[in-house]
């Protein structure tokens, strides 16, 4: 497997994960009941969130309606909408590799459950677990002036280094500070008005107070700069209501300052300080690179709608047909010694290597049951018991003993036992 997943893997719980083994057939599957890459479960940057807050649609009765016959020489308002981002197409493929974690977990209940299992229905379990893969991204060969900017931190990937400053600016401050609230003095003085924005409602301040100039700023960055700042401003009103400022005096007692969680000892600062200094790490905090592989909670979630846009395409041809997650798995599998092979068309993988061996080559007992399964392939352990020994009750000290040669073979591989109790004779290579 890949170095990057091992190191993720080593970073998460060894407990094991419980995996559904229990498949039905594929004609019988019904389709998902989640799409991991539907454009409704995309996380945006608060940035962009609070843009499209300001965006909303009308309402039923504030849309605009079909003027009436008699008013239709009256000018009616235009409109402006949002420019739509352009999706282009990538230079890149993507493929999707099994979560490590995960893996070792089903491989440990295979050794223990001892059958065999289709290898396509074990790619669409793990497509299908929303947290059950990695997605790798390469540059392709005949784009080498193209390169993906890669976070080192939760392993995002955007297109543009300015989206990469944009992800790492509104999402990792808090890897490096340390939020901590405290309570101080009152502002001093006499104030005779405060400022409110009229869009959401806070308090501003006075506009005379030293506070006020890093509050608007720090307002119209966070939530409203999809505006410039003077069309912002327009936004702002000042009220002279002793109740208001009597709020905001309290308001202003409960700070919260910054400190470096790479030094504690460091004076705490504000929100404007840490992001100012935050700003001059981001270029440390990424990395330029031709192949990518992210977790796939972080590539549902990510910044970049063209690198979105390529995986959620990409992804619904592999969750109707797994097939680089099953190249991955099957290479994945050998390297843990497990046996994979063919019955029909399907293959399936087992940790027990299916060895022929003649019945007149064992004792009776235990030919009897290899005759049978070879003129009865797909019969169960029940069956079984009802042909070979039909006055044993199942459920019997008796029955269990009778199928002790049975067990012996599955362990040496002589029989396979698949995945929904059914057991077969192992082939063997056929002779051209």
């Amino acid at each position: 497997m890949e170095d990057k997943i091992q190191e993720q893997d080593d970073q998460k719980d060894t407990h094991d994960v419980i995996l559904d083994l229990n498949f039905v057939p594929q004609w019988a599957r019904k389709s998902p009941t989640e799409n991991h890459y539907d454009a409704k479960n995309y996380k945006e940057s608060p940035r962009r969130r609070d843009r499209n807050d300001d965006r909303r649609s009308p309402r039923r009765d504030d849309r605009p309606r079909r003027p009436h016959p008699e008013r239709s020489d009256r000018a009616r308002p235009e409109r402006s909408r949002p420019p739509r981002e352009v999706i282009r197409e990538l230079p890149v493929s993507v493929t999707f590799l099994p979560e490590q974690q995960r893996l070792t977990s089903l491989v440990r209940q295979m050794h223990h459950s001892r059958r065999a299992y289709p290898l396509m229905d074990l790619a669409n379990m793990f497509i299908h677990d929303s947290e059950g893969y990695f997605v790798k991204i390469e540059v392709n060969k005949d784009a080498p002036e193209f390169v993906l900017f890669q976070c080192k931190s939760c392993k995002a990937v955007t297109c543009t280094e300015a989206m990469m400053t944009e992800h790492i600016l509104s999402t990792h401050l808090n890897d490096v500070y340390e939020r901590e609230a405290i309570e101080t003095d009152p502002p001093a003085g006499q104030f005779i008005c405060v400022a409110r924005c009229r869009k959401s409602g806070i308090l501003l301040g006075p506009p005379n107070h030293h506070s006020y100039t890093d509050k608007l700023n720090e307002l119209h960055q966070s939530r409203f700069s999809h505006l410039t700042l003077e069309e912002y401003k327009r936004n702002i009103e000042t009220l002279r209501d002793e109740d208001l400022i009597e709020k905001w005096k309290e308001e202003s007692r409960h700070k919260t300052v910054y400190k470096l969680k790479s030094d504690p000892e460091a004076e705490p600062i504000s929100l404007q300080k840490a992001e100012a200094e935050f700003k001059k790490m981001v270029p440390s905090m990424y990395e330029k690179t031709s192949r990518a592989i992210i977790p796939s909670k972080i590539a549902q979630g990510l910044l970049d709608q063209n690198i979105v846009h390529t995986i959620r395409r990409v992804w619904g041809k592999e969750s109707r047909f797994p097939l680089s997650m099953s190249f991955a798995m099957r290479a994945a599998f050998r390297h843990m010694h497990l046996h994979l092979f063919k019955a029909g068309k399907i293959n399936f993988v087992t940790h027990v290597k299916p060895r022929p061996v003649k019945p007149e080559d064992t004792i009776d007992s235990i030919a009897e049951v290899l005759v049978f399964l070879k003129e009865n392939p797909g019969s169960t352990r029940h069956h079984l018991l009802e042909i070979l020994h039909p006055s044993l009750d199942p459920k019997s000290e008796e029955a269990k003993e009778a199928l002790q040669p049975l067990g012996w073979l599955i362990d040496r591989g002589h029989i396979i036992e698949f995945f929904n109790g059914t057991l077969s004779v192992p082939l063997g290579h056929r002779r051209r």
